[in-house]
């Protein structure tokens, strides 16, 4: 009896910690929440002392899933090359894939809001992630966006050559991106 209670405990203390393993927490600075609609988070609800930024744009959430740079920078890269209307010339930009961070959050396939820093949001419909190649842009040129530089974090796509982001906010390149939300807004 006591080597079989003995291997129940080692085995529910190898799947906690397996458990434990599929949901990192942060071990740097936090650059992106992730709330709203998620079926995976590794944090808990909005304190607004801690969460200043968040609330001051009138952010809640019960739970939500924070990443840090070497977080994101696990997730799968994607590469755009475009010029926005904020550069003199094209660059390079690369970044986690949008569907990836989704999918590593287990996002509800919904409209998303995406805040900056600013207080600026724009927004994508499902089928905006699902027909572009979006990426969280962390570097322009292989050197780290900065904040003052349309950092930490700038949502960028390909567009067909012409494609303007529309007037409704819908689809705009967002920069300064901290926080999206699955089903906001």
């Amino acid at each position: 009896m006591l080597r079989m209670t003995l291997a129940v405990c080692i085995a529910l203390s190898a799947w906690s910690g397996v458990a434990a393993a599929e949901t990192p927490k942060p071990a740097d600075m936090v650059i992106l929440t992730v709330g709203g609609m998620v079926g995976k988070t590794n944090r808990g609800p909005l304190d607004k002392k801690r969460d200043s930024q968040l609330a001051r744009q009138n952010i809640d959430f019960k739970s939500a899933y924070e990443f840090d740079r070497a977080m994101l920078l696990g997730l799968e890269q994607g590469t755009v090359t475009v010029q926005p209307p904020e550069l003199d010339k094209p660059a390079t930009f690369s970044g986690p894939l949008l569907r990836d961070l989704l999918g590593t959050v287990e996002a509800a396939r919904v409209k998303l809001t995406i805040r900056a820093l600013n207080g600026y949001s724009g927004w994508l419909a499902d089928e905006d992630v699902a027909s572009s190649d979006w990426i969280l842009a962390l570097t322009q040129d292989g050197k780290p966006l900065g904040l003052g530089q349309q950092g930490p974090i700038w949502i960028l796509n390909t567009r067909k050559a012409g494609e303007k982001a529309a007037d409704d906010a819908h689809g705009h390149w967002v920069w300064g991106v901290f926080y999206i939300e699955v089903g906001g807004e």
